[in-house]
């Protein structure tokens, strides 16, 4: 090793640790505050102006006044690893951010009383106009039903609609808490299944820019979705509803639907409103809803990632473990791959032996550049080698890496999820033991592989330094996706040395 790569290794790791320790007082910040907060607030403070509900899974509080629901948060989802930390919040109220959601009839303006109230429910009742709601959970669930009701009928529709500001969400608009610079990416706007288009994505400024969106269908969901955690509005298949999404109007976006009032001649008129407020875990959404699982934003190759989240699901149901789930995952996906790989590892073994030929060739017809390359194609067709054989594996796995990246950094089941001394699958690797195992593997392969023959100088030292240029990539991406490119990377080495020991060009 010269002193150049010394001065390169010193700088890589000099500047890995002042990365490490900014992080770490961040993340230190970051926790500290949010435990002011719970110190401070205790169980939510309610008032007499609202009132809390909750089950195994949804902690709300509701506006008696509106019947909004004003805070919901997901209880086995903390903010932080640490105890005491508060639920997730999806929906909530800041100076920077809001979300809340509301539901009632056109036209109409109630003003509610609290009726009666207990653990999982609470009825309110505007005298005045006969509109009652009842906002109720089940033990377990994701889901809240709100029911509104009216005596004596009522000229309108019923509607349901979710209020939001542009942003990330609340618990997710800090480095520290979300996962790092490459992590937080994610779409954030309006989503919508109807019966015309299953799945459908609006940003917020298209929002705007269109002046609302609107679509009329039977059943179908509408939400505003993010990373790890939405609320959406999911309708049956018994009513015909017009989903929309309006421009920003007073900083708030809205989003919801209506529903003709098909029995405004009777007595009593009530319609059943389904909220889901919870995390993207693919399996659940699918029961929910048809194409539900498809806010799971995946990406270009969607279909790609989508058959591996489910082949991973299975394995985790009997390792549970999603860090081990990765690395078998990773040796299935290796093995499927064997054949393609296997043709392209002989194709290099044989281009590693010609390659001192090669050499000799370039130095005999130096200058003759026609004489060099015809000489260069007799020999590739003796020893039946490619020089661009090596990159055949790489075109292939290149969409399903892809599809892997995008499905690894949506899924909410690796937040929180330990493997080993690391206690977050979801955000980067804070040893960075991961970028630097993959450097070192990377550096291997180099090694094991020829260099391409008449390759420039400033492009051959190019090439040596790509392991420390994607080593650097990986410090901010995922450690479950650090982990995939280690034992990735590290099987392939060993695929390659054994192709290269069985055609004899392992020591060539």
């Amino acid at each position: 090793m010269n002193i150049r790569n010394i001065y390169w290794l010193i700088i890589v790791v000099l500047s890995g640790a002042l990365l490490f320790e900014w992080t770490s007082e961040k993340k230190i910040e970051a926790i500290e505050s949010h435990m002011t907060l719970v110190e401070s607030m205790g169980q939510i403070g309610l008032g007499e102006d609202h009132v809390a509900i909750e089950n195994e899974e949804l902690f709300i509080v509701v506006s008696i006044e509106s019947g909004s629901i004003i805070e919901a948060r997901l209880k086995k989802h903390p903010v932080e690893q640490v105890v005491g930390s508060l639920g997730f919040r999806v929906f909530g109220n800041e100076s920077a951010f809001n979300y809340y959601f509301k539901s009632g009839f056109t036209g109409s303006s109630p003003s509610y009383e609290l009726s009666e109230a207990g653990e999982g429910y609470v009825m309110l009742v505007d005298k005045a106009s006969g509109i009652a709601k009842t906002i109720s959970l089940s033990d377990t669930d994701y889901e809240i039903s709100v029911l509104d009701s009216v005596v004596g009928g009522v000229q309108g529709k019923s509607y349901a609609g979710l209020y939001r500001t542009s942003g990330r969400a609340l618990d997710l608009k800090q480095d520290a808490l979300s996962g790092g610079m490459m992590n937080n990416g994610s779409f954030l706007g309006v989503a919508m299944s109807t019966d015309s288009e299953p799945y459908e994505t609006i940003k917020l400024n298209q929002v705007d820019k269109e002046g609302g969106v609107e679509a009329l269908s039977r059943s179908g969901w509408i939400a505003f979705v993010q990373k790890y955690f939405f609320a959406a509005l999911l309708g049956s298949d018994e009513n015909i509803y017009n989903f929309y999404a309006l421009p920003s109007e007073g900083g708030l976006y809205r989003m919801g639907y209506t529903v003709e009032n098909s029995s405004a001649g009777s007595l009593v008129y009530e319609h059943e409103h389904r909220i889901f407020i919870g995390p993207k875990i693919r399996k659940d959404l699918m029961q929910r809803a048809d194409s539900l699982e498809l806010s799971i934003e995946m990406g270009w190759f969607w279909f790609l990632a989508q058959p591996m989240v489910w082949v991973m699901d299975n394995i985790n149901e009997y390792v549970n473990n999603w860090g081990l789930t990765i690395v078998i995952f990773t040796l299935l996906i290796k093995l499927v791959f064997w054949p393609v790989t296997a043709k392209a590892f002989t194709s290099m073994a044989a281009m590693k032996k010609i390659t001192p030929e090669l050499n000799e060739i370039k130095e005999r017809y130096k200058g003759d550049a026609q004489k060099t390359q015809t000489e260069t194609m007799k020999l590739f067709k003796k020893h039946g080698a490619n020089p661009l054989g090596g990159c055949l594996p790489m075109f292939i796995q290149m969409p399903f890496f892809i599809g892997f990246f995008f499905a690894l950094r949506e899924m909410v089941e690796l937040r929180h999820s330990s493997f080993g001394i690391w206690t977050d699958l979801s955000v980067p690797d804070p040893y960075f033991i991961f970028p630097i195992l993959f450097a070192l593997l990377m550096t291997l392969t180099q090694r094991l592989n020829p260099q391409p023959a008449g390759m420039d100088p400033t492009q051959a030292q190019i090439m040596r330094y790509m392991p420390i240029m994607f080593s650097v990539f990986f410090v901010f991406m995922p450690a479950a996706l650090g982990l995939y490119m280690v034992v990735n990377t590290g099987v392939q080495l060993l695929q390659q040395a054994y192709m290269y020991k069985k055609s004899n060009a392992l020591l060539e």
